[in-house]
């Protein structure tokens, strides 16, 4: 089975009803069909909103009229005190939690970490400071030992996914890194990870035949997609990441970029964010660990050094 082509992929369709041809429909040909019909679902509703259309048209983020949460205001300081450093250093003043809304961050620009670590429980932490804990939802889906890092979640193509409630901090407005740990159990097409809105607004990663596709999408602009070569994630672990920084979509692949596209349609979704399976798509067959949402967009660097690589003479070396 082929790949579309980078002009075919950014054909207008609805990845909705008749979730293997959903999933599998980016790899087919012209004559996929685009199926209609799916009932959306906004932010605190039942089940999970529906795939987005993916528009005709990339390029750059067309919203306009969107302002970003407001971040944390400076913090006041400390006294200097007679004696001691941290005394002197307080009495500057430092800023408080940016991010969106103020909300503490361990890392600028980290809106949230899931490491699946909590084995046997029907929830999952996020490490960011940000408190987007998620929900274990539906059969074939749960908490295991053996992952990249620790434990990892492990979906077995059911209807099971992790559900993390949607949240401002979530969106991507200026730009967007996705980051995390995947190993396939069988090649089967599947969902990664998505978060969809009730106006077609969202993004999502996708799997089949074990390729890998990207897709921002924002209802009325069309979208901006980027899709591997097929065969690239396989039973072993695969360090993932799509960077978005409004302009131009980069795919990267154990710390090294694999392919680059145009970006942008970057904006609000009203939406949870779903691990493993998101709206009509079929659930993944493997593992994934070490998610990381980040609304900015990381470099060559950070992304090789996050896949456990170092950075040199411009390559990343793992």
């Amino acid at each position: 089975m082929e790949l579309q082509s980078p002009a075919m992929a950014n054909r207008t369709t609805s990845l909705g009803l008749a979730a293997q041809l959903a999933a599998l429909c980016f790899l087919a040909t012209a004559a996929c069909a685009a199926p209609t019909g799916i009932e959306n679902e906004s932010a605190g509703g039942n089940g999970e909103p529906a795939a987005p259309a993916l528009g005709s048209g990339t390029g750059t983020d067309t919203v306009t009229g969107l302002a970003p949460s407001a971040g944390g205001a400076t913090g006041s300081g400390g006294s200097a005190g007679a004696a001691g450093a941290a005394g002197a250093a307080g009495a500057a003043g430092a800023p408080s939690g940016g991010g969106s809304g103020g909300a503490p961050t361990t890392k600028p620009g980290l809106e949230g970490e899931w490491g699946f670590d909590d084995v046997g429980a029907l929830t999952t932490k996020d490490a960011s400071g940000h408190s987007h804990h998620g929900s274990l939802i539906g059969t074939g889906v749960s908490v295991v030992n053996g992952g990249k890092v620790g434990s990892a979640a492990s979906f077995s193509g059911g209807d099971g996914r992790i559900s993390i409630p949607s949240a401002p901090a979530l969106d991507f407005t200026k730009a967007a890194t996705i980051e995390l740990w995947v190993k396939l159990s069988s090649m089967t097409a599947g969902s990664i990870v998505g978060r969809l809105g009730s106006s077609g607004d969202g993004v999502a990663i996708r799997t089949a035949q074990g390729n890998v596709q990207a897709s921002f999408t924002r209802a009325g602009f069309g979208s901006a997609i980027v899709t591997s070569e097929p065969g690239v994630l396989a039973s072993g672990w695969t360090h993932l990441a799509v960077v978005n920084d409004g302009s131009t979509l980069k795919l990267y692949l154990n710390g090294k970029l694999h392919k680059t596209e145009t970006g942008g349609q970057l904006g609000y979704v009203n939406g949870n964010l779903s691990v493993g399976k998101s709206g009509s798509d079929m659930a993944l067959n493997g593992y994934i660990d070490e998610l990381k949402w980040w609304s900015i967009a990381r470099s060559n660097e950070e992304v090789c050094s996050d896949a456990g690589g170092a950075w040199a003479s411009g390559e990343c070396a793992l």
